[in-house]
């Protein structure tokens, strides 16, 4: 048991954590750049390359605040504190102005954490959360309010892909114009098939639809998400270049070679994320990647200016709702 000394110590760290984040971010906002700064669990301090539309969006990342909010007692990762303030830092150095925070794992259904930092970073922010069939529609409206757009559900980290439970949920946040994201393997999404064409709601697939190596867009997943697209149902996440490679960095060919695929099919369909903390690259004990290099690789997934401007900007405005908080 966690002594309440302990937890004290670890506020206290946390705290001054917090300090000097925000101290290194006022120290970069009057030099005007932030190159030389190290964004924690990100690898490397060159800046992108690639040219940043305004509004740009991260559609994909994750706070942790283990000492404010405790993991679910079936959490195995452990994960690091990856707060609001240390993230920030890696927005100032990428040129992201907007982003999404999906709920992870690590809560199971305990959103408080994702909603405070949701919260805390105002209304160039959208969140996705966790919820099961006991959520009640006040609480969803709640949710609504503070600029939740969307729910996920962990399968492949054990939760639930009961069929009904997730028809229903669909349905639910249908009517407050929400989507329903999955992380799933690409088998599940085969198997699914049936009741992803049932669900009324978006349905948005994290990490390029987990689509496994070599096989890539050969796999049956792929002609299953691009039906999907092609009946204007789906939207897929060109995030964690590092998840089913094994090609790795810097180039991760393979997973580039799947976002090009998935680009040249339906480029409105596409929104981009970081996943940072990148907790699977944690969990595997491995070097963090370079998200400015990850950015970068953008521009080989869709080469063309236009496009990027829609995967950053315009898709994700769609999306999640950007400039209507109501």
């Amino acid at each position: 048991m966690v002594s309440r000394r302990t937890l004290l110590k670890g506020g206290v760290l946390m705290v001054a954590m917090g300090m000097e984040f925000q101290n290194k971010l006022a120290s970069a906002a009057e030099k005007g750049k932030t190159t030389g700064l190290q964004v924690p669990y990100s690898a490397g301090r060159a800046l992108p390359t690639i040219d940043m539309p305004d509004n740009a969006c991260d559609c994909h990342h994750h706070i942790y605040d283990p000492v404010t909010y405790p993991y679910v007692p079936e959490d195995v990762r452990n994960q690091p504190p990856a707060t609001v303030d240390a993230y920030q830092l890696l927005q100032q150095k990428l040129g992201l102005k907007r982003n999404v925070i999906i709920q992870p794992s690590a809560y199971g259904l305990d959103n408080r954490c994702t909603l405070a930092a949701l919260q805390k970073m105002g209304s160039n922010a959208r969140a996705v959360v966790v919820v099961d069939a006991k959520v009640t529609d006040a609480e969803l409206d709640a949710m609504h309010k503070l600029g939740v757009r969307g729910i996920r559900f962990n399968i492949s980290t054990g939760g639930t892909d009961d069929r009904d439970v997730i028809l229903r949920l669909s349905q639910r946040v249908h009517q407050l114009g929400w989507h329903v994201q999955f992380w799933m393997s690409a088998n599940d999404a085969v198997k699914m098939e049936a009741l992803l064409l049932q669900m009324p709601s978006q349905i948005v697939f994290d990490h390029r639809g987990h689509l496994p190596q070599p096989e890539g867009a050969n796999h049956p997943a792929f002609k299953v998400i691009c039906n999907l697209i092609d009946k204007g149902r789906a939207w897929v996440k060109l995030s964690g270049l590092y998840i089913d490679t094994k090609v790795a960095a810097p180039t991760y060919a393979d997973t580039v070679e799947v976002g090009r695929a998935l680009v040249r099919h339906a480029p409105e369909r596409m929104v981009w994320g970081t996943d940072w903390p990148h907790p699977s690259v944690f969990s595997e004990r491995k070097p963090w990647p370079d998200d400015a290099q990850m950015l970068n690789l953008l521009a080989e997934q869709a080469p063309d200016d236009a496009v990027r401007q829609r995967i950053l900007v315009t898709n994700p405005a769609t999306l999640y709702g950007f400039g209507n908080t109501q």
